[in-house]
């Protein structure tokens, strides 16, 4: 049997808050960065969303989305044509669609009710949309333990992914299908071709510099197992990788490249149907596909994120719960990393404040008027 090859691509963006100064606290109740969540909004939807969606459509490239509902927010408003674009891809049969909690959360670790209020919330957005039900989930961020897969289990699903990670890869090659401790189906990510291509790709000091479509593809037909899962952010086409350092090219040729040696782009669906399922594996500790080491310290790593966590937490219902969700997002905690210098090179590109000590005070700032204001 041929290998398969599982594209999944986290497609997200956050509603960013401005700066917010203290002295705006009780007076100014406005905080979400309009301007800012438009420029890069449009920014990435020129460079990635819709060419890349329109490459992997054009040359029937089979891949695996799961679309936050914040994204999808952000599109309806600054660039609604994108919606169809990806309706397009969707309606060709090539594309499946995976869910999530709408506002890319952190819930699933403290509260199982917020939790399936957000995911259901996120269901009907792909349902309302794209006139689609899925059947995988993912969790925020690759966010996983066994905890993570009963609820899962019980809202419905039978897939979930999560990362392939040291040590467990050690004992399971992740180029196999699983099953988790509750039995859903278990796709761990191939974190070290994944990352050849989302952060190696342009690297000049990399030893596999220049990364060609019939290298990569030389490597995934040495690789042992049924199927190769290559998870990544969308924005690493044209984004993170600009189209210069071509990295579009790269997808149209390894597509040429599969099909001539008999290698498949795969449906997530279609991948754990046709594959024998080995071992069950418990992950007793929660896992992520974050920065090194692979846990939950990108978001709670050091005392101010913290201390945020749990303000946050402490202020739900006491407000408008839409805003109370928005600042669910995981990414603002996301800001104020500070691991790492390898890792925090990466927090800093997304962080818009350019520090994780400002990102800290002006979400501390943005939750002391929530609490006051209602």
């Amino acid at each position: 049997m041929s290998h398969g090859v599982i594209f999944y691509f986290e497609v997200h963006q956050p509603f960013r808050l401005r700066p917010y100064r203290i002295s705006e606290i009780g007076h100014n109740h406005d905080y979400f960065w309009d301007e800012k969540n438009r420029e890069i909004f449009e920014r990435a939807s020129m460079k990635c969303y819709r060419p890349m969606t329109t490459l992997l459509n054009e040359h029937e490239i089979k891949s695996n989305l799961s679309i936050t509902g914040t994204f999808i927010e952000q599109a309806l408003k600054y660039d609604p044509e994108l919606i169809d674009i990806i309706k397009g891809y969707v309606s060709s049969g090539n594309c499946e669609l995976i869910d999530e909690t709408y506002y890319h959360s952190l819930v699933s670790l403290y509260d199982y009710d917020e939790f399936k209020e957000e995911v259901k919330e996120h269901k009907n957005i792909i349902k309302k949309l794209f006139n689609y039900e899925p059947k995988t989930f993912r969790n925020t961020e690759l966010i996983y333990n066994d905890d993570v897969s009963y609820i899962v289990r019980d809202l419905g699903y039978k897939t979930i992914l999560t990362e392939g990670f040291y040590p467990l890869i050690e004992r399971y090659n992740p180029n196999y299908i699983y099953k988790s401790a509750s039995g859903l189906n278990l796709l761990l990510r191939n974190f070290m071709m994944s990352d050849d291509i989302s952060f190696r790709f342009s690297n000049r000091s990399w030893p596999e510099y220049p990364l060609t479509a019939d290298k990569f593809a030389s490597w995934i037909i040495k690789s042992p197992g049924d199927v190769i899962n290559l998870f990544m952010d969308y924005e690493t086409f044209g984004e993170h990788q600009s189209a210069e350092t071509g990295i579009f090219d790269f997808m149209k040729y390894l597509k040429k490249y599969m099909d001539y040696n008999n290698i498949e782009t795969m449906l997530i669906n279609d991948a754990v149907y046709r594959y024998e399922k080995h071992d069950t594996i418990s992950i007793k500790n929660y896992v992520s596909w974050a920065d090194k080491e692979r846990n939950l310290n990108p978001w709670l790593g050091n005392d101010m994120q913290r201390e945020a966590f749990e303000y946050l937490k402490s202020l739900k219902n006491k407000g408008d719960m839409k805003i109370w969700r928005y600042l669910n997002t995981s990414d603002h905690l996301y800001y104020m990393s500070t691991g790492s210098p390898e890792d925090q090179e990466v927090h800093n590109y997304f962080n818009p404040y350019k520090s994780p000590y400002i990102a800290f005070m002006n979400f501390m700032s943005v939750l002391r008027d929530f609490s006051n204001n209602f």
